[in-house]
């Protein structure tokens, strides 16, 4: 009899097992499709998927779900409900949803910037490996806020973000001045560190990205190329000597385009005109329309800089006009200069957006909706919360203006790490829009 009961108990463990495992894959199905169906704007579909899962428990499901929240996909905007989700998912472990948490503390988005509660959040993503949150945790103890000061393990934390896939960490380590005995003290740490994984469900501890939407930073919304505005925005292509550069721009007159102007130089030279091209409304690497410059047009006080020494005191200046040798058939898309008040209305009424063509899809464009942007104190510089993508320096940052898209900002540069975005605010090019137009229309009479 004993040995019928242990045969019958193995056999119901091994069901659960199975069972156990269906479930699993069930559930990771189920991500997989809210995922895709978030990336080609179903947000609906996206919502119906996860909100179940996440009620369940799922702590890749309350992610994605605070995710949505906080960029206001399918709903409302609502940081106090995003943050909710990843404080259950951080609690459970995730370690991208810690991070989350710590640029929220940074930032102070929902909540009150807290240095010491946003190094806590990093240092446990830390501990289990997430890379961005090694790379905050290196800023913050070479300069202790947050954190005590340590300049060993700063160092040691921004070698293995670098290692990790973490851009901006290789040229931060080469900023830091440490004597024979720390580097090797760094050295030994970086070579003994082993990661600390708080959960033991591989989905927690080792999540998809293809199940997390916060580990794309590229996702968005593909964009019909053929609808204005993106019509008038396309790429701006860089034929220079044997290499080549691509950035987004914006048809604001016929033969005006604005875009960035760290994209109008090769390293500190600036380009010839000739080796530049505007492509508008480029669907799949098809373009509607091509010109090519007849001459540029760059901030008088910008100042170009190697892409490794870049600062953002140089992002309010990070403007350019492209001015075509041929008028582009595209309803050009206006500029407006807005306050600091009209732009807090406009991030209200969901309106601010970007359109690009990023790395990854340089062939089509790319949309962000439900922004936020700001200006810092001396509203020299517009401060966009977005989801940041490379190659879309240039891009146009636009809200609403008496029921239509307006330019008014220019994308110039972003943290990754904090995924805050900086741009050129359109007071600082407006004007010269506006006498460059008014110059091309007295010619033509």
């Amino acid at each position: 009899m004993k040995a019928l009961a242990d045969a019958m108990f193995r056999t119901v463990i091994i069901l659960l097992g199975v069972l156990f495992a269906f479930a699993a894959a069930a559930t990771a199905g189920e991500l997989d499709e809210a995922v895709a169906a978030a990336g080609n704007g179903d947000h609906a579909a996206a919502l119906r998927r996860l909100t179940p899962l996440a009620k369940k428990g799922d702590a890749r499901a309350q992610f994605d779900l605070g995710f949505m929240s906080e960029f206001g996909w399918g709903q409302t905007r609502n940081q106090a409900e995003a943050l909710g989700w990843y404080r259950k998912a951080a609690d459970q472990g995730l370690a991208v949803a810690q991070h989350y948490l710590g640029i929220a503390y940074v930032n102070g988005a929902g909540v009150a910037s807290d240095a010491g509660e946003a190094a806590r959040w990093f240092a446990r993503a830390a501990a289990q490996g997430f890379a961005q949150s090694q790379y905050m945790m290196g800023l913050i103890s070479l300069d202790g806020r947050g954190a005590p000061q340590d300049v060993v393990q700063g160092y040691a934390w921004l070698v293995m973000a670098g290692r990790n896939g973490v851009r901006s960490a290789s040229r931060d380590v080469q900023r830091v001045k440490l004597s024979e005995a720390q580097r090797l003290q760094a050295e030994t740490i970086i070579a003994n560190w082993k990661p600390k994984l708080e959960s033991a469900d591989t989905g927690i501890a080792t999540p998809k990205p293809g199940e997390l939407l916060g580990l794309d930073r590229h996702i968005g919304e593909m964009v019909d190329p053929t609808s204005w505005p993106a019509s008038s925005i396309g790429a701006v292509t860089v034929a220079q000597f044997s290499t080549g550069g691509s950035c987004t721009g914006t048809l604001v007159a016929p033969r005006v385009v604005l875009t960035a102007a760290h994209c109008m130089f090769n390293g500190l030279a600036p380009v010839n005109p000739g080796n530049v091209r505007f492509l508008a409304g480029m669907n799949k690497g098809t373009p509607a329309a091509v010109s090519v410059a007849d001459k540029l047009i760059v901030a008088p006080d910008f100042v170009p800089t190697l892409h490794e020494k870049w600062t953002i005191d140089r992002s309010p200046a990070d403007w350019a006009l492209i001015i075509l040798k041929d008028a582009l058939p595209s309803k050009p898309v206006a500029v407006k200069a807005l306050t600091r008040d009209e732009l807090a209305a406009a991030t209200k009424a969901g309106t601010i957006s970007e359109i690009g063509y990023g790395q990854e899809r340089r062939y089509s464009p790319t949309g962000q909706r439900n922004c936020s942007a700001g200006m810092t104190r001396d509203a020299r510089l517009l401060t966009v919360h977005c989801l940041a993508n490379f190659g879309y320096s240039g891009s146009p940052i636009l809200a609403e203006v008496g029921g239509e898209p307006a330019v008014v900002g220019v994308f110039s540069a972003f943290q990754e790490e904090t995924r805050l975005m900086f741009a050129a605010p359109a007071s600082q090019f407006e004007a010269t829009v506006r006498r460059e137009i008014a110059a091309q229309s007295a010619s033509t009479r």
